[in-house]
Formats: structure tokens, C-alpha cells, sequence
């Protein structure tokens, strides 16, 4: 049973690179595919829409009327009575509430293509989190699995010298245990693969994971100065640039709100065809005119909307300064955490070196009788355990980096490094 488990995951495992996904092919299948998404590239074409909306309202309007009467009293005759008529209104003035709307419906479409850039950052930064951490797993499974090999090995050699009677039964049931718990960590960490392939496929929205695998890959972003971070995080975040398009349009609205004190002024064109029963003769009339209305008191509605649109936009520059924090934390805290990385790497593989002399120490004195079973197997886990730590330091410099790229507005660019 346990030789049929190892050769399951050794098949598992050590699939061939050439069946890997590409993590820019990965990248591209989601944004090709993710519904979220599209969703999100559908509210430019509804902001788009929204502007037509705002510029007809600008425009000359048309309409027309029509109606046939007929009426009879005790002491008249039946009368029947037809018209029919075309009329054209153009506003002239409204104290700019519809230049407003215009310009607000022009900054919507704007808001809307930086939702869209900045889904499409976070899309990429996540498909990328996603298969980082596929590979961090699956690095870790080819660990276990490898240290499984060598303990097993351990275990053929000690059994063969406790047959030939110059080992103790105890040793060779060590070597067993340590085994078999090897084998356990293999599944386990074969089965966090596995769960870190569906998370990858369902940000991709892949149907399945059967034929997906990942390949390793590296990153060329090397790691600068903090103050340059926090200036291109401000510089290029989409979220950032959105905000400061929301604090404008709600200062159009203030404007917008402010008409409500000014006067209406509209222009009118307009033709009538009417006609009486019994001879039905049509007879035309014409007008033309300019109107205006003006709302001298309104009850305190016109104060109270300006009052809110003013405190819309304290609210939409709060938003901003919290957002411009949050940033900035994250550019922070993605810089501190690749430098720790970066150390972490250059100790972590040391410790694999001294951990692969040590276990080689540890064989060689056992063999010739001068150590114990218990030195190989602590010496194999501590290999194992320092090349876990090295795989671990690794693919954090990787994610990090991401993390780093991403919290300054551009994961692209570190995937096209």
C-alpha cells in the first residue's frame, strides 16, 4: 500500500514542464474569461450611455398632440371637434444644471474606465497570487516527496543489515515510523496542490483543473528606495484617480444643486390644425414664443439639496485621504516584507548546505557504528524542514514582489518583467 502511494504521487508530482501553463497565458485566459470582470467593463458602456442621456437633454425636443371631442347637451346639438398639432422646445437657460449634468456624465465615463483598468490590476495581481502560491505548494510536495525517498532508502539499508543481524529491531521500526510519516506529509502537502489549483482555476474561471499545471518563473523588479514606491503608487493607482474624478463631479453637483435658485428659460415653436363637424375644414395656426419660470420660494428644498451636495464632497475627499493611506500602507508593508524576504533567502539556503553536510555526517558515522538511528532521521528532517524554509523564502521574494508591483498600481508591469 505504501509503494502504491508513492508511485501516485511521484506520477502526480513530477508531471512534465512542457504540460504547464505559462503564468502570462494564465493571466490572459482570465482576463478573457472572468465574468467580474466583464461586469465591471459593462459600467463604461452604461456611463457612455448616460452621456447621450445628458447631452439630449440639451437638445430641442419635439412632440405631438392630437384628440377628437364630441359633445351633446339637453339644449344643444351634437358637436364634434378635431386637432392635431407639432410643437418644438428648446431650453435656453437653466442655470447651467444641464452643462453640469453634461460634464458629470463625461467624468462617469472617466471613473468608470479607471474601475475597469484598476479590476483588470487586481484580476492579474490575484491570477498571479493564485499560481505563486500553486507553486510554493507544489515545490513543497517535491520536498516531502524527496525526503520520503531518502528516509525509505535509510529504511532498505537498515533492514537489510537488521536481516544480516547487525542492526537492532528498534532501529529498523524507527526508520519505519519516520518513513511512513514522511509519506503522510507527501499527501498532504500533494492535497494543498491540488486545493491551490482550484482556487487558480476559479479566478481564471477555467472549467477544471485535469490538464492544468504551473511552471516556475522569475521576476526582474529589484527592490528600490521606499520613497520611490509611495511616489508611484500615488502617480499610477487607477482606485486614486478614480476618487479624485468622484470629488469633482460632486462639486458639479453643487453647482447643479445651486440652479434650483435661477431661473428656467425655454423657447417654443409650435402648429395647430383644428376643424369642426360637418364641414371638417382644417383650419392652421402658428407660435412661436420664449418662456420663462422661476421658482422664488421653494420650502427650504433647494438649501437643503446644495447643503447636501456640499457634504458629499467632504465625504468624497474623506474617502480619498483613507484611500491614499491604505495605499500608501501597502506599499509600505509590501517593501518591509520583500526585504525580509530577500534575507530570508540568502540565510535559508545556507541552512540547506549546512543541513545536507550534517546529514551526511550523520550516515557516515551511523555505517560505521560510531551514531545512532535517531541522528540520520533528525538530520533528514532538518534537511527537509530547511529546504522547506528555502522554498517558502523563495516564492515569498516572488509574491512579494507582486504584492509590491500591485500596491504601486501596475502588477503588468513586473509580469512583463
Amino acid at each position: 500500500m505504501k509503494k502504491f502511494l508513492t508511485a501516485i504521487l511521484l506520477t502526480l508530482l513530477l508531471m512534465p514542464n512542457a504540460q504547464a501553463l505559462p503564468v502570462r497565458e494564465a493571466v490572459q485566459t482570465a482576463l478573457t474569461n472572468n465574468p467580474n470582470l466583464q461586469r465591471t467593463e459593462q459600467s463604461i458602456r452604461i456611463a457612455e450611455e448616460s452621456l447621450k442621456s445628458a447631452r439630449g437633454q440639451k437638445s430641442f425636443s419635439i412632440s405631438a398632440t392630437g384628440g377628437l371631442n364630441a359633445s351633446k347637451t339637453e339644449y344643444l346639438e351634437h358637436t364634434e371637434h378635431a386637432s392635431t398639432g407639432l410643437s418644438l422646445t428648446l431650453p435656453l437657460y437653466t442655470g447651467k444644471r444641464l452643462e453640469t449634468a453634461i460634464k458629470a456624465a463625461k467624468l462617469e465615463i472617466d471613473v468608470a474606465k479607471f474601475n475597469f483598468s484598476q479590476a483588470q490590476d487586481d484580476l492579474i495581481y490575484q491570477v498571479v497570487t493564485a499560481y505563486v502560491n500553486a507553486l510554493e505548494s507544489l515545490a513543497a510536495s517535491k520536498v516531502d516527496l524527496e525526503t520520503e525517498k531518502n528516509l525509505a532508502e535509510h529504511e532498505r539499508m537498515i533492514a537489510a543489515q537488521y536481516d544480516a543481524g547487525a542492526k537492532a529491531k528498534i532501529d529498523l521500526l524507527r526508520a519505519q515510523v519516520a518513513t511512513s510519516n514522511a509519506l503522510q506529509d507527501a499527501a498532504r502537502s500533494h492535497a494543498a496542490y491540488e486545493v491551490a489549483l482550484t482556487n487558480l482555476a476559479a479566478i481564471m474561471s477555467a472549467d477544471s483543473i485535469a490538464a492544468l499545471t504551473v511552471e516556475d518563473f522569475e521576476t526582474s523588479l529589484e527592490l528600490g528606495e521606499i520613497e520611490q514606491y509611495l511616489a508611484e503608487a500615488e502617480e499610477n493607482r487607477h482606485d486614486l484617480k478614480s476618487d479624485a474624478l468622484k470629488i469633482e463631479q460632486g462639486e458639479l453637483s453643487v453647482d447643479s444643486a445651486k440652479s434650483g435658485w435661477l431661473p428656467n428659460v425655454n423657447a417654443s415653436v409650435g402648429t395647430n390644425l383644428n376643424a369642426a363637424a360637418h364641414e371638417w375644414h382644417w383650419t392652421p395656426d402658428a407660435s412661436v414664443g420664449v418662456s420663462a419660470s422661476w421658482n422664488i420660494f421653494d420650502g427650504g428644498v433647494t438649501r437643503a439639496q446644495v447643503d447636501s451636495a456640499k457634504v458629499e464632497v467632504e465625504r468624497l475627499k474623506l474617502a480619498f485621504d483613507a484611500d491614499l493611506d491604505s495605499v500608501r500602507e501597502a506599499v509600505v508593508s509590501a517593501h518591509k516584507n520583500l526585504r525580509i524576504a530577500l534575507l530570508r533567502l540568502t540565510t535559508t539556503q545556507r541552512a540547506v548546505e549546512l543541513a545536507e553536510e550534517e546529514r551526511y555526517i550523520a550516515t557516515e558515522r551511523y555505517n560505521v557504528g560510531e551514531g545512532i538511528i535517531l541522528d540520520i532521521l533528525d538530520a533528514e528532517l532538518a534537511l527537509s524542514t530547511a529546504k522547506k524554509n528555502n522554498v517558502s523564502a523563495r516564492y515569498d521574494v516572488l509574491r512579494y514582489s507582486f504584492d509590491l508591483a500591485h500596491a504601486t498600481g501596475d502588477t503588468l508591469k513586473a509580469i512583463r518583467n
